[in-house]
C-alpha cells in the first residue's frame, strides 16, 4: 500500500478477486465452458482450471518419488 495525495492508504496493483474452487465446481456442473464459468466469476480460463486442480490434488495423497530402476547389466 501506498500514501494517496490525501494521505490514505490504498493497496497497490490489480484488485484481488476472492473465488473458490466449489464455485467453478457448480458453474460447471451447470454445464457451462470453462470460458463461460471463468467470464462469469471474473477470473481467467486457466485460473478457473488451476483452482479445480488444486482442489483435485489437496484431496490425493503423495507420491513419493523413487528413481527409475535400471537394469544390472
Amino acid at each position: 500500500m501506498t500514501p494517496s495525495e490525501t494521505g490514505t492508504m490504498t493497496p497497490v496493483g490489480r484488485p484481488r478477486v476472492s473465488v473458490t474452487p466449489e464455485q467453478v465446481w457448480q458453474l460447471r456442473g451447470q454445464g457451462a465452458s470453462w470460458r463461460q464459468t471463468a467470464k462469469a466469476l471474473g477470473i481467467g480460463t486457466a485460473t478457473a482450471m488451476r483452482l479445480v486442480l488444486s482442489r483435485t490434488t489437496e484431496s490425493r495423497p503423495k507420491i513419493e518419488e523413487t528413481s527409475p530402476k535400471t537394469s544390472g547389466t
